[in-house]
C-alpha cells in the first residue's frame, strides 16, 4: 500500500513554504530538496519505491512549486535557501534527520550541513549541482553575471507573475518533456505545481525569475574541493551517466572519486540516465537509496 500523501504550508518570515509529506510522522524523518525551477512532484515516483519506515518531507524551496518567493528586489543567494531549510527543520523540531536532494538542492543541503553540523545523519544526492568556480582572474565576469546583469535587468527578474508571458499548456508540457526527458504524465504533474491558468488553454509560470541568476559562493576549484570533501556525514552520491558525458564534471573530477574524500564517507554510484534520473527512471536508483537508508555503509553498494 502506498504511503499517504499530505500537503500543507509552513509560515516563514517572508511567506509560506509548501510542504508535501508521505508516511507516519513518528517514523525517522527524511527531508527531500529539489533543484531550481522545480517542485516536490519530482520525488513522487521515487517515494513509491522506498521503504515505508520513514517520514518523507519534501520542501518546495522559496519561489519554486507553490512556495512564496523571497522578498522582491533582493539578489538570491545559496545561503537564503539554506535558511529556508533551517525554518523547516525548526518547525518539526528535528534533532537529527536524513536528506535526499537533487541538483541545486544538493548544494543547499551540503552548505546547511556545514552551517548546522551534527543535524544530518546521512545525505543522499542525485547529480550534485556545480557551483560556478571562480579564480582571481574570473572575478570580473562572476560579478558582472551575478550582480551586473541582475540590476541591469532588474524589472525582468522581479516581474509580477500576472505580467509574465503566457504559454499554451500543451507547449509547456512538450517543452518539459523535451528539456527534462520526462514522461507526459510527469511533465503535466510538474507543470501543475509551477504554473497558474491564464485562460483559453494558456498558463503562466510561477517560478521566481531570479532563480536563473542565483548568487553562489565564488569558490576556487581548490576551495570547492576542500569544502565538499571535508565533511564526515555518510553520503551516497548517485550520478547520471548522461551528465558525465556532457562534461559537467570535467572541472570537478573529485565528485566522481570516492578516494578524494579523506574521511572515506562517500559512496558514488553512476547510473544510466539523464539529470532527472530519479524522476524519469526511479527504479534505477531506488534500490541503492533504500539500501543506504536502511543500512548505510554496511552493505557494498
Amino acid at each position: 500500500m502506498a504511503l499517504l500523501e499530505k500537503e500543507w504550508f509552513i509560515e516563514s518570515p517572508w511567506g509560506r513554504i509548501s510542504i508535501i509529506a508521505w508516511g507516519n510522522c513518528y517514523d525517522p524523518p527524511v527531508l527531500l530538496c529539489h533543484g531550481t525551477m522545480d517542485s516536490a512532484a519530482c520525488f513522487r515516483p521515487l517515494i513509491r519505491l522506498l521503504p515505508q519506515k520513514f517520514y518523507y518531507i519534501a520542501i518546495e524551496l522559496p519561489g519554486n512549486g507553490k512556495s512564496d518567493p523571497f522578498p522582491r528586489g533582493m539578489v538570491l543567494t545559496l545561503y537564503d535557501f539554506v535558511y529556508a531549510v533551517h525554518v523547516v527543520v525548526n518547525h518539526f523540531r528535528w534533532e537529527k534527520f536524513i536528506s535526499i536532494a537533487h541538483s541545486f538542492g544538493t548544494s543547499v543541503v551540503k552548505i546547511y550541513n556545514l552551517c548546522y553540523p551534527g543535524k544530518l545523519t546521512k545525505i543522499i544526492e542525485f547529480d550534485p549541482a556545480l557551483h560556478r568556480m571562480v579564480t582571481p582572474g574570473d572575478f570580473h565576469s562572476w560579478y558582472q553575471i551575478t550582480f551586473g546583469d541582475f540590476f541591469k535587468n532588474f524589472d525582468e527578474y522581479n516581474i509580477d507573475i500576472e505580467k509574465t508571458e503566457k504559454v499554451s499548456k500543451d507547449e509547456a508540457v512538450q517543452n518539459s518533456m523535451k528539456r527534462r526527458h520526462l514522461s507526459e504524465e510527469c511533465a503535466k504533474e510538474t507543470l501543475e505545481r509551477i504554473s497558474i491558468p491564464a485562460g483559453d488553454g494558456f498558463v503562466r509560470y510561477t517560478y521566481d525569475r531570479r532563480l536563473k541568476i542565483l548568487q553562489t559562493p565564488p569558490y576556487t576549484p581548490e576551495h570547492y574541493k576542500d569544502v565538499l570533501t571535508s565533511v564526515k556525514t555518510p553520503t551516497l552520491s548517485i550520478i547520471a551517466q548522461d551528465t558525465i558525458d556532457l562534461g559537467f564534471y570535467k572541472l570537478t573530477p573529485f565528485l566522481l572519486d570516492e578516494m578524494a574524500y579523506p574521511n572515506r564517507n562517500c559512496r558514488i554510484k553512476i547510473v544510466k540516465g539523464s539529470h532527472d534520473v530519479h524522476y524519469n527512471n526511479p527504479e534505477c536508483v531506488a534500490d541503492y537509496v533504500a539500501e543506504f537508508l536502511m543500512g548505510g555503509f554496511k552493505a557494498k553498494l
